[in-house]
């Protein structure tokens, strides 16, 4: 249910009567907050730690997306994750557009948090947050509050775009990280661009016409005059005598002239030496809900259905579904399917390792050849992360080998030392699934990460 639209809560050190009004109630702590969907809260602290604290006990709590937020003092924090600095006529206003949106609502109790908290307000966006202290550089505290156990939320915001949950709103940053370890921690260093060593420096030549000799200038100084140090000869007329080189840098650990220095860049956090150009280059973006995320925040559902096709994965539930009739309809009529695992057990590491562009680039490319070795009436789902099911109708246990072989020949074309794809398949009907489809998935999964 909704909170009454006169119960409103002040949080934290009491207010005088200049900053509130007669419908709030004055807490010392969220945990007094009721629990029910809808309702305004200001958080009131002396400094920025309590207030922050405050604000992510209060993200904590079920519902909190519905909630209208306020602080009386800003912190980075704040500005990410709130509707702003408390003012009477401000607050009012988000909160009966924010309470019409609610009422109307007809999935709220199954709406996706983020989904939910980005409809009540069309004004509120996903803003990223900047600290020296993060290896990432920035993060999405919104994000980060409402799922604390994902492993990557730059990972999570790059998924959500693509399926057009988040669009992006403006430009905030672009940098670059650690191919390694996704650090942003990163020192650019000039080397040698022969042997790599930081021990350069620069210095003055000078180039001897009649014997060729280069060396620093001040070993051509012989009582105050100009001399070679190899020939003796006293240079009087620069460009008759002698010159100074292009070259005017020198490596102090393989004696090489050179004129720029190369630069690379060394990663603080895993002390990773990389070539600039391997870096990873990260657009950091304020985002907003974008069409997909808009309609299932009104209707709680995609959009449209889904493309029963290799090329368009299929979500989890309506695979279920799908599973369950083609087995009852294969039971009924003697027909014969396969249901085909494909596991990418090394798939997290390798987005730990080589970084989230990567990642979707290998899943992207993996993704093109799938599309290319299946048939258009196969239909695929990403069960799991690292786990793809696909469905394979009218197709019988003997064609397994054919399907080896071609797996086999799709894994030697992916560009990546590192990749590993284990398939592994199961011959349809089966009396087990068609007793109850969720335990039977569930056990095949179970084979399928037994077997690592």
């Amino acid at each position: 249910m909704l909170t009454s639209n006169s119960h409103f809560f002040w949080v934290g050190n009491p207010a005088d009567d200049s900053q509130i009004n007669e419908k709030f109630t004055q807490l010392e702590n969220i945990a007094g907050l009721p629990s029910a969907l809808g309702g305004l809260v200001c958080i009131h602290h002396d400094n920025a730690e309590e207030i922050d604290a405050s604000l992510k006990a209060f993200y904590s709590r079920p519902g909190s997306w519905s909630w209208c937020v306020f602080v009386t003092k800003a912190t980075p924090l704040s500005e990410c994750v709130t509707d702003g600095v408390y003012d009477e006529q401000l607050a009012s206003s988000t909160w009966d557009g924010m309470r019409s949106r609610l009422e109307t609502m007809k999935h709220r109790s199954t709406v996706d948090p983020l989904v939910g908290w980005l409809g009540v307000n069309r004004e509120r966006r996903v803003k990223p947050l900047k600290s020296i202290t993060s290896t990432s550089i920035y993060s999405y505290p919104i994000i980060d509050l409402f799922f604390p156990d994902l492993s990557s939320t730059y990972r999570y915001v790059l998924a959500e775009q693509k399926q057009g949950v988040l669009e992006n709103d403006q430009l905030i940053d672009r940098i670059r990280v650690c191919s390694k370890c996704n650090s942003g921690h990163l020192n650019y260093i000039e080397v040698c661009p022969s042997c790599s060593s930081i021990d350069i420096e620069s210095q003055s030549s000078l180039h001897c016409f009649t014997c060729g000799h280069v060396g620093d200038q001040q070993s051509f100084l012989r009582r105050g005059k100009l001399e070679c140090p190899k020939c003796l000869t006293q240079l009087r007329h620069i460009g008759v005598d002698y010159d100074r080189p292009l070259e005017n840098h020198v490596c102090n650990s393989c004696s090489h002239l050179f004129v720029e220095a190369s630069t690379v860049s060394h990663c603080l956090s895993c002390s990773s030496q990389i070539a600039v150009e391997d870096l990873v280059v990260r657009k950091i973006y304020k985002m907003s809900l974008g069409e997909t995320g808009e309609y299932t925040f009104q209707h709680g559902k995609v959009a449209q259905a889904p493309t029963l096709s290799i090329k368009g994965k299929v979500d989890v539930s309506f695979f279920q579904n799908l599973l369950a009739w083609v087995n009852k309809v294969a039971l009924r009529h003697g027909e014969k399917h396969l249901l085909l695992g494909l596991h990418l057990p090394s798939l997290d590491d390798y987005g730990k390792q080589y970084g989230d562009a990567r990642l979707f680039a290998l899943m992207d490319q993996l993704t093109t050849r799938l599309g290319g070795l299946f048939r258009d009436t196969d239909i695929c789902c990403q069960y799991r992360q690292d786990v793809l099911l696909v469905l394979m109708p009218n197709t019988k246990e003997s064609s397994l080998a054919v399907l080896r072989s071609k797996l086999k020949e799709l894994s030697g074309l992916i560009d990546e030392e590192d990749f590993v794809l284990n398939a592994f398949a199961w011959t349809l009907p089966n009396k087990e699934l068609d007793a109850d489809i969720d335990i039977w998935l569930e056990n095949i999964t179970g084979e399928i990460y037994a077997a690592r």
